[in-house]
Parts: structure tokens; sequence; C-alpha cells
């Protein structure tokens, strides 16, 4: 990429994901195309060199502004771009307040928990003109960018995911939760107030591919499986099962199933696309295609070697960097055409998931996204 002027970025929240960031964006300021200039947390022993050294190898602060007031910081230091990795439960209106300051946003998934929050934030970022993505960086993956690729021709007409976990699955987080009310451990994925549920916090990934594959989502029904209060353990009560089903607007049906089990130690996954003569997987040799190309009806029934094609792959690429090359480009270039998410687009699946909890409390009921983002009946689910 050749850019004149190396591009100033800030990140907010050094926790697990921003110093995933960060370690990426370490290595585009070896490569000159960008200056990290500000990092800020809310917590100052997340700001040490050598609490942050431990996570991105060979890193010095130098003369990289630290702070935990973040407020303070985008009024004293100049900045093209921040990245905002903070728990979806407790933006304090950082986002917005970037935006109307011209600067270029990296939004971390879910970008709030809150529907009316998240319309603001991206109400300014239009109104603004800035550049702004979310952290759907599975996007980016060359098994599902080939996945898309294949389909783009094809009438999708039902996508099915399944994803057993355990409650446990996350490492201990780095946002001092036990001292703001949260879970003692600090892993606040496995909290409901923190988290949003684990459809919100974990499965917009999922339904944000569905979303790639198979265009925008229409309406949401879902119901969970709550854990019993006799099993909430270090804040830990997200239920125990989620199963979801996605309404597109192309017609496709989406089904999404998660789990969470304590003291399982052990995840698998499924993933199964259909299209109208063909079904696709996920396997441990690559990504197969089921399908069969020949004289219709065939003489006899062809054997699964005869219909199974493995998509062609370019080699793997880290997702996390990927995204990050993608939207220092857009900046760089003033293209946002190159972004595979934009905020504006990432609504969608933000509303999808958020949907599904409320189609949860109410029994399963079908949820109208256009109607959640409007309708003064629910209004009270919107609000923060």
């Amino acid at each position: 990429m050749q850019i004149t002027q190396p591009i100033r970025v800030g990140v907010v929240g050094l926790g697990q994901r921003g110093l995933q960031h960060l370690k990426v964006l370490w290595t585009l300021q070896q490569e000159g195309v960008v200056h990290i200039t500000a990092l800020v947390d809310a917590h100052v022993d997340n700001l040490t060199e050598d609490k942050i050294s431990r996570y991105v190898d060979g890193f010095r602060l130098g003369l990289i502004h630290t702070s935990t007031d973040f407020f303070q910081t985008l009024k004293s230091i100049s900045l093209d771009a921040i990245y905002f990795a903070i728990p979806p439960s407790i933006h304090k209106g950082e986002i917005v307040s970037a935006a109307q300051a011209g600067i270029h946003i990296f939004a971390e998934k879910p970008m709030s928990l809150y529907l009316n929050e998240a319309m603001e934030m991206e109400q300014e970022i239009a109104v603004n003109g800035v550049i702004a993505t979310v952290g759907f960086q599975q996007r980016y993956d060359s098994r599902y960018e080939a996945t898309q690729q294949f389909l783009s021709d094809k009438k999708i007409v039902m996508i099915s995911v399944i994803m057993n976990s355990t409650l446990e699955a996350h490492s201990v987080k780095h946002t001092h939760t036990e001292k703001q009310g949260g879970p003692a451990n600090r892993i606040w994925t496995s909290n409901y107030q923190w988290s949003g549920s684990t459809v919100v916090e974990a499965g917009i990934h999922q339904t944000d591919l569905m979303r790639y594959w198979a265009g925008d989502i229409a309406w949401v029904e879902a119901n969970y499986v709550d854990r019993d209060s006799s099993d909430i353990v270090d804040g830990g009560d997200n239920p125990y099962a989620y199963q979801v089903t996605f309404g597109f607007a192309s017609g496709t049906i989406g089904n999404l199933i998660l789990s969470r089990l304590r003291k399982v130690f052990y995840g698998d996954s499924y993933n199964s696309i259909l299209w109208t003569h063909g079904h696709l997987k996920f396997e441990s040799d690559g990504v197969a295609a089921y399908y069969y190309e020949g004289t219709y009806p065939p003489d006899q029934t062809p054997n699964r070697e005869k219909i199974r094609h493995l998509l062609p792959l370019t080699d793997q690429r880290n997702a996390t960097e990927e995204i990050s090359r993608s939207f220092v480009h857009a900046i760089a270039t003033g293209n946002r055409k190159v972004l595979r998410s934009t905020f504006s687009s990432g609504m969608n699946s933000l509303t999808a998931v958020l949907g599904a909890n409320l189609s949860h409390q109410l029994n399963g009921q079908r949820i109208y996204l256009d109607q959640l983002l409007t309708a003064p009946e629910f209004e009270s689910f919107r609000q923060k």
C-alpha cells in the first residue's frame, strides 16, 4: 500500500480484542502504514509497556500517549482513526464523539446492546462522513470468502449453523468487572447484562456470515433455555442453549443453534448451506460442495466422490490483519468499497441478534427488523 503519510491511530480498550488489534497495528507501523499515537483504557494497569509487551512482541511505548480518559485524549491528541474494543454494555458516547470530530472508526462487535445508542452512532457517522467499519473479520477468512464467491450466482434456500461451546470458553478478560458490579472472574462474556446473551456477543459473527452469503435479514424468531439460578457461578448467567431462526429478504431461512454449557470443556460445530441443487459444508480438509453435473437423470446414482467438489482456497490469512489492512486502505484512498462491512451494513446483523433476545422475551414471537427499529411498541426495548 502506497501512502504519503502514516495514519495516526488510537486504540480504546486494551482487553483481549484490543490487544489483538494492537498487535496488527504494531506490524503495520513497522511497514510505515500507521503511527500508533494513543492508547486508552479505563484501567491504568492495562496501559503499561510490561503488560502490553506480553501480548505484542517487541512493543515499546515510546512517545505513545496513554490515558484512562478518552474524552480528554480526544481533545488533546490529533488522530485520524480510532479502534474501539470495549464491552458493548459500557459505551458512554465515545463513538459518537469521535464521529463528530471527523475521526474514522473501527468498532468492535457488538457495537452496543441498545438499538437507540447504535442508531445514534450510525447517524453521526453518516452526517460527518467518516469511514467506519465493524469487526466482522470472518468475512476476510479465505474459507468464507470462497464460499461467498461460489454461492454468488446460486439461490440459497437454507443455512444452518450449530456451535456447541462452554460457559468457560473465553479466557479471563482484562476489564475490571469485579469493581464495576460485574463478574468476579472478569469473564463478562458469560454474563447476560454485560454481553447481551451469547447470541449477541458471539453469535453475531455467525449471523453476519449468513448475511455475507445470503443478504440482509428481514425477521427473527428465537427461543432460549434459560440457566437455572442454582447454576450461576461468578456471574455466568447466560442461557444454556439458543435456537434462532432468521428470515432473509431473499427468502432464505437461517438456523443458528448455540450452547454455553458448564463443566463440559469441549466444543464442536456444524455448518450447512443449501442451495436449490446442492449443499455446502465446512470439513476438515476444506470447503466441500456437493452437487451433480452430469446428464440428468443419471443412469445410476452417483457416489460421494462424484458429487464432492472442494472449493479452491487462497492461502489462509490472518483475518484480523486483513480487516485492518482493508480499513487502513479505505482511509488512505477514500474508497469505502474495499470494506466488507461498513458500520451501516453491520446494523442489520446487530438488529437481528438483539431482535432474537426480544423474540425470546416474547415467547418466540416473530420480530420484523424494520418494525423493531421504528415501531413505538418496541421503544422501551430500544432504550439504554
